[in-house]
C-alpha cells in the first residue's frame, strides 16, 4: 500500500519523530526552586529518625543546597544515592522533594 501527499499531520516539527532510538527532547530546562527545595528538606528531615544515615544525608544536603550550585549538589546525591533511594527516605519525601532528587541525580 503506498500512501502518497501525506505529510502526517505535520510530524515533522512534533514531538513525534519517526525513526530508530530517537530521544525527544522539549529543550525546556527546568530551574530548581532553592527555596522550596530546602523547605521540602527540613520537612523530610522533621520525619526522619535522627540516628539513621538518612538524616544524616538529608542535613549535608541541607547544606550542599545553600550553595544553589547543581552541578555539586548533583555530586552530592549521586555519591549518597543509596540513602535518598531508601525505603526510608521514599516513603517520607514528599513527591516534589523526591522528583527533584531523582532529577538531579539523573541529571536534568
Amino acid at each position: 500500500m503506498k500512501i502518497s501527499r501525506n505529510n502526517f499531520g505535520g510530524i515533522n516539527n512534533s514531538t513525534v519523530v519517526i525513526g530508530n532510538n530517537n530521544r525527544v527532547s522539549n529543550g525546556k530546562n527546568e530551574e530548581i526552586d532553592w527555596e522550596k527545595f530546602s523547605a521540602e528538606l527540613m520537612t523530610t528531615l522533621t520525619k526522619l529518625p535522627q540516628n539513621s544515615e538518612e538524616f544524616r544525608a538529608c542535613t549535608q544536603l541541607l547544606v550542599e543546597s545553600t550553595s544553589k550550585d547543581e552541578g555539586k549538589v548533583s555530586a552530592f546525591l549521586k555519591k549518597h544515592a543509596p540513602q535518598f533511594t531508601s525505603d526510608v527516605f521514599s516513603n517520607l519525601a514528599s513527591t516534589l522533594l523526591a522528583d527533584t532528587i531523582n532529577k538531579l541525580m539523573v541529571g536534568m
